[in-house]
């Protein structure tokens, strides 16, 4: 049988990892974007948090999406489970209310204080604070029944990131990302030469990132989810929360902002959404059945 990295290595003459390699490059365009926040940055600013979390959690779109992704995973209680990036606890807080065995990797303080706030006082999780690149292995508490990645894959080298994640997997992993461009990125292309004067090169899909696998030899699982869009009670909440998300402090940035949503959103049962389908992936693989 023909090795599945044979036609890679023939397009690219470069060992096969031609994926792992775009992805890298465009995770390095976005970091060297003028203006752009670093995510771990971003989410470490009290206010940010304030700004997404608290008023987006309890929206119906919010309590949808977390519901689906649960029920797409189909984790067992009493399981061993590693959320990697799991900010406030959106899925580690139901899992350890199943009784899941919950560790957390979140490098964001303000992020792990919320994350302990939200937590019913009868149930705990392991926190390791600091970002998944900096976890020791093997990786305290593993090995794990279930990895999850959900929207948090900042790395910048992802096939070390993927295999980290498979060496204390035991089970399957999860990982939820962008299978196209995300409102906010396409939002961000087209307002960063207005407020940072250089083009916004945006986020490697969820394509790229199961190439990246297939590199490796997983051919691994991918179901399409359909995201919500991101709402807003007023257009000038939109514009609040994109001062902040897009790096803004001048009042004519801030101008800027306020006359593209009073053009782009448009008014919904919930409130205002850009308009635009959203599409998220879950790619799944269980690394023991590939040993």
């Amino acid at each position: 049988m023909k090795d599945p990295s044979e036609g890679v290595r023939d397009r690219t003459g470069d060992c096969g990892t031609y994926w792992r390699d775009r992805w890298r490059r465009q995770k390095c365009a976005l970091l060297a974007t003028p203006g752009y926040l670093d995510p771990a940055q971003y989410w470490a600013a009290e206010k940010n948090v304030a700004g997404l979390y608290r008023q987006s959690r309890d929206r119906p779109s919010w309590k949808e999406k977390t519901a689906a992704q649960l029920a797409a995973m189909q984790i067992a209680p009493g399981s061993r489970v590693l959320d990697i990036g799991g900010g406030s606890g959106s899925l580690a807080i139901p899992l350890a209310l199943q009784g899941c065995e919950v560790t957390v990797v979140e490098p964001s303080p303000v992020m792990r204080d919320e994350l302990a706030g939200n937590l019913p006082p009868d149930r705990s999780v392991t926190v390791i604070p600091c970002r998944w690149e900096e976890v020791p292995e093997p990786v305290p508490g593993g090995p794990f029944d279930a990895v999850i990645a959900s929207y948090s894959l900042a790395m910048t080298d992802i096939g070390e990131a993927l295999r980290k994640m498979e060496a204390c997997c035991r089970g399957t992993v999860h990982l939820f990302w962008f299978l196209t461009a995300p409102s906010w990125d396409r939002a961000s292309r087209d307002l960063w030469p207005y407020l940072h004067g250089a083009e916004y090169p945006g986020e490697p899909l969820a394509d790229c990132l199961w190439q990246v696998l297939f590199e490796t030899g997983t051919c691994a699982g991918l179901a399409v989810e359909r995201k919500p869009p991101s709402c807003y009670t007023a257009i000038d909440e939109a514009a609040e929360q994109a001062f902040r998300k897009l790096n803004c402090s001048t009042p004519r940035q801030q101008e800027i902002l306020k006359a593209y949503f009073s053009a782009m959103l448009r008014p919904g049962p919930d409130g205002y959404f850009l308009p635009g389908p959203a599409f998220g992936a879950h790619i799944r693989w269980s690394p023991a059945q590939g040993r």
